[in-house]
């Protein structure tokens, strides 16, 4: 763990532990204690507490007051739910979008593509998951619906902890992933109405 250069700031150490814990370098059940973060960061240990509950937030690590903190894995009916919720909304943005069509999307979804196969050469869960955000954002987004963008980006603190535990129960890498993106592209480039219902409802629930 190196150090950082922005020592007083807890999302710079949130970041830090969100990065390693999504890349499985500290593995679920791997005990966290501030006293060590804090010392090999140089960070106050209350500093160290804000971004632990920061990631207790977004399901990646479980706190016992008082005790110690542990590496979670979203269970298998969180992570349901929340795919639903993210997939119910999507599905709306979507049809805003093909009823108005006030902008094309295809140059965003190459670009999330594009970071998603180099988070997957790298190694690196963080990267492929703010890839992810970006390619269905630009979705939701294009829907122009402000209040429906606000309730699915109300999801994005957990995609962290679902594309995580997701991957390791289906066996998956971050290339399979990637795959899948350019699949669900290829739908969206039809304008078809019903293909890419059916092709975001599979991409999230199937």
């Amino acid at each position: 763990m190196s150090r950082l250069e922005h020592l007083s700031l807890p999302e710079a150490v949130c970041r830090t532990l969100r990065r390693r814990i999504l890349d499985a370098e500290i593995p679920a059940g791997a005990r966290l204690v501030e006293t060590q973060i804090a010392d090999e960061l140089a960070v106050s240990r209350t500093t160290v507490r804000e971004a632990l509950r920061t990631l207790e937030s977004e399901r990646l690590v479980e706190l016992a007051p008082r005790r110690h903190c542990v590496v979670t894995r979203m269970d298998e009916q969180t992570a349901d739910d929340v795919l639903f919720a993210r997939c119910t909304l999507e599905l709306a943005a979507a049809r805003e979008w093909l009823a108005h069509r006030d902008g094309e999307i295809e140059q965003d979804l190459a670009a999330a593509i594009e970071a998603m196969h180099d988070a997957a050469g790298a190694g690196d869960m963080l990267a492929a998951v703010e890839a992810d955000t970006a390619y269905h954002g630009s979705l939701v987004a294009a829907g122009g619906r402000q209040r429906l963008g606000q309730l699915w980006h109300s999801l994005d603190s957990q995609m962290g902890a679902l594309m995580r535990a997701s991957l390791e129960r289906q066996h998956s890498d971050l290339y399979h992933l990637a795959r899948l993106h350019v699949e669900l592209a290829g739908v969206l480039a039809t304008h078809d109405a019903a293909l890419i219902d059916r092709a975001l409802t599979e991409h999230y629930l199937r």
